[in-house]
């Protein structure tokens, strides 16, 4: 089916006086004032000008996910100035299942201002936004946000995002005798993207789900805050709050890359990413890494002068990391679980088609090697049909049950699905878990084979 981009771009008059299209450039400080008065934990706190200023990151020329023409607002012309009322962002990814690439679309920043909520503005923007991630080529769509609310367009949480380790200032080792740390954190530099695209990528092969991110985006990173503009401007002002740093030794080898703040707002120092060289000894520097991000937080920027010191160390690196297995329960006593990306797939039969390789690897190095058959599975409002010749899937298909006569091999809601299909959760799991979610001896093989339960670290890298 062709895509009418014109159609998908095209303006749509809500009613009253709102209009949704998507933006220019000349609306990015309409959006940046929507931005900052939305994202508020009061009306009276003031306005929020970090938030205001992510919208003016998609006008700076190397943004690695948005421009300015990438947000879908809804403005209300009733009104002189014509304020933008609710808006998002459209960013693009490139994600992988098992090294195999694939695009997605991600809303960001979704926001309204609370004089126009539940009259479905959001509901609109959305559907603009997937009319054109799905006319791109996307497989899914996937978002970070707050509980529940983005299962009303069609998401379910099932793959995880976050969950980490924490450490307290008190209980870091004390250094031992007069020599100086094996080890020093420096800010990274262009010189050292190759290594830092090279760390992030190694991580890739313990993660089935991935978020590719090559060396132009690390060049960003690093670039974005040597631009004039940027240099000395007031961190609680930036959009963006971390910043690439590398741990080396006395010789300037790197031996781990680190995402660290450029701010502290309160007790705690975040650490949002750490990737360790292969060859690097992570146990032995660990008790020196520790010291360096003590002394690193307690230098940082506060806002407030009552700020409190520095308490704590949140490493925000997922479920599990080896640099959690480095401090143990000693030196990381508090567990963070993590949290879960809201997965939005429009076509299942598209998306396994295109995972086909990896599926049959699977099916040849198992016990129903030879398959030869169909599973279909009842989805309620549809379903799905695989068909498999000597253990290679010959089709794979939208498929809906029969009026009579229904042959389905297990029936699952759509959603609850995408748990098995992403390996989040495993089809024992879903079986015991959810009434509605059944399988027969034969898919119940097949999907333990198929999708078994896998870890995915998908960093949002925004």
């Amino acid at each position: 089916m062709s895509i009418n981009q014109n159609e998908i771009l095209e303006t749509h008059d809500l009613g009253d006086g709102l209009v949704a299209r998507w933006s220019t450039t000349d609306d990015i400080p309409k959006i940046a004032h929507l931005l900052g008065q939305t994202f508020r934990s009061s009306e009276e706190e003031e306005h929020n000008v970090r938030m205001a200023d992510q919208a003016h990151l998609t006008e700076r020329p190397g943004h690695p996910f948005a421009t300015a023409n990438d947000w879908i607002i809804v403005e209300d012309t009733s009104k002189p100035d014509a304020p933008v009322v609710a808006c998002t962002c459209y960013w693009r990814h490139t994600w992988s299942y098992a090294g195999i690439p694939f695009g997605v679309g991600r809303p960001e920043f979704v926001a309204t201002n609370p004089a126009y909520r539940n009259r479905g503005l959001i509901r609109t923007i959305f559907n603009m936004l997937h009319a054109r991630s799905d006319g791109e080529g996307h497989l899914m769509q996937g978002i970070t946000g707050i509980p529940y609310f983005y299962r009303q367009f069609g998401y379910e949480m099932v793959l995880d995002l976050g969950g980490g380790r924490t450490t307290y200032v008190t209980i870091i080792p004390k250094k031992e005798g007069d020599e100086p740390e094996p080890y020093r954190l420096r800010l990274a530099t262009l010189a050292d993207v190759p290594t830092l695209a090279a760390l992030y990528t190694q991580r890739r092969r313990h993660s089935l789900i991935w978020h590719e991110a090559g060396e132009e985006f690390w060049r960003d990173q690093i670039q974005y805050w040597h631009a004039p503009d940027i240099v000395n401007k007031d961190p609680f002002t930036q959009g963006r709050g971390m910043r690439v740093y590398v741990l080396v030794d006395q010789n300037d080898e790197i031996g781990a890359s680190l995402l660290l703040p450029v701010r502290r707002g309160g007790s705690s120092l975040l650490v949002r990413a750490a990737d360790v060289a292969p060859t690097f000894d992570l146990h032995a520097a660990t008790p020196t890494l520790l010291r360096l991000l003590r002394a690193f937080g307690e230098a940082l920027p506060t806002k407030e002068a009552d700020t409190p010191p520095l308490s704590k160390i949140d490493f925000n690196l997922g479920r599990t990391h080896p640099l959690y297995d480095a401090m143990g329960k000693n030196l990381a006593p508090h567990v963070d679980e993590p949290y879960a990306w809201y997965i939005r797939m429009p076509d299942i039969p598209a998306f396994i088609r295109h995972i086909q390789p990896v599926l049959e690897e699977r099916l040849a190095d198992s016990n129903m090697a030879g398959f030869q058959g169909e599973l279909k599975m009842d989805f309620y409002r549809g379903g799905l049909r695989m068909a498999f010749d000597a253990g290679k899937i010959t089709a794979v298909e939208a498929w809906k049950p029969p009026t009579y006569g229904d042959n389905s091999d297990g029936g699952a809601p759509p959603l609850l699905f995408l748990h098995v299909l992403l390996s989040y959760r495993s089809v024992d799991e879903m079986d015991k878990l959810f009434p509605d979610f059944w399988v027969n001896n034969k898919a119940r093989q097949l999907l333990r084979i198929l999708f078994p339960p896998l870890p995915s670290k998908v960093d949002s890298l925004g």
